[in-house]
Parts: C-alpha cells; structure tokens; sequence
C-alpha cells in the first residue's frame, strides 16, 4: 500500500505545462479549501465526483466558480444507495425499507440510527437538472459495492471541513474515506446488488439521453458490471467492413466515431453511454480485453490513483501494460486539493510513463488527449 505522506511532485513545471488532468477526485468534501488550493496547483483541471445528495450542489457551485478548472461530475455512490427507495409510492416506514435493501436482515436498533429514505426519483429530477446546467458535466460516481459494509454508527464518513490540511500525516484509511476508528467498526450490513443495479441503471439512462460519459466505481463487481453494460449494447455494435457491403438488416448497428464511441449519424437514442470510465480499476487484466473490443459501441476507458491501485503490486504493472494507450486516465481519488493532491497525481503519472515505457513529455500529452477524448469526445482543447 502506497504511504500518501511520501507523494512527491518533482515534475518540473514545463511538464505541468503541457496539461495534466486528474479524471477522479473529491475535493468538494472539504469545499471550503477549494479556492484557495485553485490558485496553489498546477492541475490543468479537476474531474470533480458527487457522490450523495448533500454534495450535488457543492459539486455544482465549484464548476459554476471555476469553469476553467473543474469539469463537474453528478452521480451517486453505490455506498449511499441504500439511502434511496426506488418504489412509486413511499414506504410504508424506513424500517420496512432497510430490510427491503440491506443484508442480512438489520435490528431496530441499527436501523434507528439510519435516516429517512428519500425516493430515486427525485434524485434523478436533480441529476437531469445539473446535468442540462453544465454541458460538459459528467454522470458520476456510480456503481457496484459487493465489499463495502456500513458503519456500525449508521452513518458514512464525510471529510466536510475537516480541520486537517493537505499535508497532513494523516493514514491511508483516511485517504479513503474513512478515519481508522470508523474502518475498524463496520457492521456485517450490505446493500443488496439488485438495489445497487437499479439506482446505477436509473443513473445510466440519464448519461444515455444526454450523451454524457461516466464514471464508475466498481468493487468486486468487474464481472456484474461488464453483463450490465453488456445487456444495454446487447443489438449494437459497431459494422465491420463486410457488413457495411452487405447492408445486412438483421442486426442494428450504430456507427460511431472509432476514437471516442460518439455516434456519427442518425438521430437514433442509445440506451448506454457512449464513453464510461472505470475508475480505480481494480480487475484482471484478461478481463480488459473484453472491454476494449473494437466493436463495441462505448469506448471504455481505464483510470489509475496510486492510492488505490498501487496496493496490486504487480498486478497492477500487469493491468496497465494491458490497457491501450489510448484508453488510459489517471487521477488522485483525493478528498482534498492542494499540493498532496498535485502530489498524488505527479505520482501516478511517473508510475504510468515507466510501466509504459513512455518519455514523461510523451505519456503526459497521450493521457491529456486522452482525458479530452474521455470527457470531450475529442481530444481538442
């Protein structure tokens, strides 16, 4: 596991200058830090996470300060959805809606510490809003948890207006979004996977309809993930030669753009997100075959923290030979900028170039135009 205290930015500023993006953070947990970290860093922009309904407008407000420098992303983390009923009606009461969706079946007492749900649906009135306020935003962070456990406090961990600063000595578990007491006091409770699929599928509709790209967060869940999107491409593709000749009608294809998945004709509405983002990806590095099929009609792109990813050891040297040059990202997945963040993304940069093989100049402007490709569609600035 990498020791964040020991991140070190010793790029040298001509580097910083061809552009370098972080595709994953958080920083809007400690939102008040935001402005004056804008003004210390180097970062060329910040993909900036939602995660839960306090944080939507949090994420909102930065990207409507500092167009310039963030890039906004709308979403909800498959940690909270159990914060959400996604029946029609009410429940009848939030202890017959906690047994509905966690496992094993929680006690009363647990379940007193929960708070009332709230509906999917208007959520998804909060999404949708956003989401035609900023034209460039991103659908985000969403997915599947099949690890994650709740506190045994009832409640997740949030870092707003933590009093510790960004080059803190603070552990790794903080890093990650919780602090060593919390970590250590999970209860055995879950959220079922069919609760979880059916908030990210509400979620991919949207990103589908607007043409927006996504960011996904999956834990043990590479394989449910890939069926999900598998079943929503399931009649599409992207025509081979001979099939273009031969005009064949039994199939329905879409033809997109080769470098970025953006649909090139047609006015036809997909039911998937053409560009998606695996973020953190933590998977086998066979199963990248498997989503970087040409003929698929999404381009999935992989991105790297080396908070994260470095605990795989050579697995993770592994994954990342795997990925095509052109499907590769990287990011902090930090709560908080500044300088460790700036850090933390200079880390992974230099880790990348040398499994790579790249000269440091030449991976920074192919994960730039990546980056573009990714949120743009285009890899132009």
């Amino acid at each position: 596991m990498f020791d964040f205290t020991a991140a070190e930015d010793d790029l040298p500023s001509s580097v910083w200058e061809l552009g370098i993006y972080d595709a994953h953070c958080h920083p809007t947990d400690n939102y008040k830090r935001l402005a004056e970290a804008l003004g210390i860093i180097d970062i060329s922009k910040l993909t900036i996470m939602a995660t839960r309904l306090d944080d939507q407008v949090k994420v909102r407000d930065a990207a409507t300060q500092y167009p310039e420098r963030i890039v906004p992303s709308f979403g909800y983390h498959p940690w909270f959805t159990h914060l959400l009923y996604t029946s029609p009606m009410p429940p009848e009461s939030k202890y017959h809606h906690y047994r509905s969706v966690l496992l094993p079946e929680p006690p009363t007492e647990f379940m007193d510490l929960l708070p009332d749900p709230v509906s999917l649906s208007s959520f998804i009135e909060i999404l949708i809003e956003n989401i035609e306020t900023h034209k460039n935003a991103l659908v985000g962070e969403i997915g599947i948890d099949r690890s994650f456990r709740l506190p045994k406090s009832g409640k997740l961990i949030s870092f707003e207006e933590s009093d510790t600063d960004d080059s803190s000595s603070a552990s790794s578990e903080v890093v990650n979004g919780h602090n060593s007491s919390d970590t250590k006091k999970l209860s055995p409770f879950t959220v079922k996977q069919e609760h979880q699929t059916e908030v990210l599928l509400a979620q991919l509709r949207v990103a589908a309809k607007f043409r927006r790209p996504v960011s996904v967060h999956g834990v043990q869940a590479h394989g449910i993930l890939y069926e999900i999107f598998s079943r929503l491409w399931t009649g599409y593709s992207v025509p081979t030669r001979r099939q273009k000749k031969k005009e064949k009608e039994e199939q329905k294809f879409v033809k997109l753009d080769m470098e970025d998945g953006t649909p090139k004709s047609g006015n036809d509405q997909l039911p998937f997100p053409a560009r998606i983002c695996l973020h953190s990806y933590s998977g086998p590095p066979d199963q990248i075959k498997l989503w970087t099929n040409r003929k698929l009609p999404a381009a999935v792109y992989f991105s790297f923290s080396i908070l994260i990813n470095s605990r795989y050891g050579d697995k993770f040297k592994q994954v990342l030979r795997a990925v095509p040059d052109d499907r590769l990202l990287v990011e902090s997945d930090f709560h908080m900028a500044g300088k460790k963040m700036q850090a933390l993304l200079a880390e992974i940069v230099k880790f990348v170039c040398e499994v790579k093989g790249w000269e440091l100049d030449q991976g920074v402007r192919t994960l730039g135009n990546n980056w573009r490709a990714f949120v743009y569609g285009t890899d132009d600035l």
